[in-house]
């Protein structure tokens, strides 16, 4: 028997006409004719090249001989690879040289649970979303659709840095293949696409642009392919080391793009118009365009009622700035602007003064200092007694300095306060950027006072609105200001209410959502 497999990979097509190819066919609207399976499969394969283009992940294999052919679709991690290769690839291979007039002798001879005979390509591109992976037979009008799927579960593992209570538990791993399938077990369609780069001249790392086609504006994915081809560095190891030579802003503290370890936020980020970059070897998803309110939000906010995220998501916003001001004002109060404090509260705490024997500049810097180093002692520490080490140490450390007259019980309030709000907030990079501009006002603060605090807030501000990342101003839509985009952003609007996708992200498809308000039945009408 002679025959000749060979395996067709989108990896491959790297063509220089390519990138035209695609701008153009992006902006095409989704197809609403529905087409038949041609009967050559020469002919289903280009058809199938021009629905999931810029889908990298799909994988076909053609086998076939001189007489007979089969070709072979799936979209890779989403199904049983065993099973695939025993019961599918193992199977059509012994049949090549037999004669299969009848799709009933086909179909005895697979050895799969659930297969169906569909006709038309939009049931095609449906079940291959689905995880199903469809023969097309040379000379047929028909396919067939054998489920084999296999989609990632609780079992690949459950995020640590963004828990939520309510809410999907998965988290993304360090196989990039098996992440791509995590995002598209939430969006079963083949308008996902997933184009595959390589970065780095010894680690050639795999990078994975994902993002909705009619949805991402094309300039988005442009910059992205261009800053991309502009890398000239050896090792490409995660996703923190590609930020820092893609992102906007390179000497700001703050985050301009956002990383998430969720599969659901990834998802959620791409329907609305935003841009997935994933790296091989790490459990990370960068997201652009990142905006600052991006970076205070939660996926809890998005699971639970709508009135409940109000209170928290403000809570949010105000522990950031507490985390960042709050010794600075206790610093500037005490030592300045003592004519602010009121005269009961004030006495009180000249008389915790009474005996220190450092000033209220030494005092502050020296409690952040002791904070942060039992922060990164627990965090250092083996899991099983980190938490403990940083709770028992800054309890025993805080109560033994005030005993021993080194620093004033209202600093130590202070300063455990800022570290409380700095938990609230849900992204470990803004805490970071908190935790660096803490000591920046305090320094300001212990300098110029009041004066100082209000110069570096005026400063601050004007840095964030001169941000932008990936040409999207980073403070949208605070500034410039946007009326439907504040509809999630210091709260959550019910979803019939937001109707239409983020103006900032400039999505091709501005329109989400056409449900209206529910009106429920009265209790007299049948």
């Amino acid at each position: 028997m002679k025959s000749n497999q060979s395996k067709f990979s989108f990896r491959q097509r790297k063509k220089m006409g390519e990138t035209k190819h695609a701008t153009q066919h992006a902006s095409q609207p989704e197809p609403t004719v529905t087409k038949q399976i041609c009967v050559h499969v020469a002919d289903c394969r280009h058809q199938l090249e021009q629905d999931w283009f810029h889908c990298d992940d799909l994988m076909m294999k053609e086998i076939r001989n001189e007489a007979n052919g089969f070709l072979v679709v799936w979209l890779c991690g989403l199904i049983d690879d065993e099973l695939m290769q025993n019961g599918i690839l193992t199977s059509l291979t012994l049949m090549l040289d037999t004669e299969h007039k009848h799709f009933e002798h086909i179909e005895n001879h697979l050895s799969v649970g659930s297969l169906h005979r569909i006709n038309q390509f939009d049931i095609v591109n449906e079940s291959l979303a689905n995880g199903k992976v469809v023969i097309f037979v040379e000379g047929s009008e028909v396919a067939l659709a054998a489920d084999v799927s296999k989609f990632p579960g609780m079992s690949v593992e459950v995020s640590q840095n963004e828990p939520s209570i309510q809410g999907p538990q998965e988290a993304f791993t360090q196989n990039q293949d098996m992440n791509i399938a995590q995002v598209r077990k939430i969006i079963r369609s083949h308008r996902l696409k997933v184009l595959l780069r390589h970065a780095g001249r010894l680690s050639n790392t795999p990078v994975a642009l994902i993002y909705v086609e009619g949805v991402l504006k094309q300039t988005h994915l442009q910059e992205a392919e261009e800053r991309l081809s502009r890398l000239d560095i050896d090792m490409i190891s995660d996703v923190n080391t590609l930020q820092e030579v893609l992102r906007d802003g390179p000497y700001s503290a703050f985050p301009t793009m956002e990383s998430t370890e969720r599969p659901d936020r990834v998802a959620a980020a791409v329907a609305q118009g935003r841009l997935g970059i994933m790296v091989d070897g790490t459990s990370y998803c960068i997201l652009v365009p990142s905006l600052f309110v991006n970076f205070l939000s939660s996926a809890e906010d998005y699971y639970g009622n709508y009135m409940i995220s109000l209170p928290i998501r403000l809570l949010r916003h105000m522990a950031f700035w507490a985390a960042m001001l709050l010794p600075a004002i206790y610093l500037s109060l005490l030592s300045y602007n003592q004519d602010l404090i009121p005269t009961p509260l004030l006495i009180n705490l000249e008389s915790q003064h009474e005996g220190i024997p450092f000033p209220t500049v030494i005092e502050t810097m020296g409690m952040q200092f002791a904070f942060e180093a039992l922060r990164e002692a627990g965090i250092r520490l083996p899991k099983a007694v980190g938490q403990s080490v940083s709770i028992v140490g800054a309890l025993v450390i805080g109560e033994a300095a005030v005993t021993a007259g080194m620093v004033s019980p209202g600093i130590v309030i202070v300063i455990a306060s800022s570290g409380v709000a700095s938990f609230v907030i849900p992204s470990y990079s803004m805490v970071s950027t908190a935790r660096i501009l803490q000591f920046a006002f305090t320094l300001a603060a212990a300098i110029f006072g009041l004066y100082g605090l209000v110069l570096g807030m005026i400063l601050l501000l004007l840095h964030l609105v001169s941000l932008r990342s990936w040409g999207v101003p980073y403070m949208s839509p605070i500034a410039p200001f946007d009326y439907k985009g504040m509809q999630d952003t210091f709260f959550r609007s019910p979803w019939w209410h937001m109707s239409t996708r983020p103006a900032a992200f400039e999505p091709i498809n501005k329109t989400r959502s056409r449900m209206t308000r529910p009106k429920p039945r009265r209790g007299n009408q049948t």
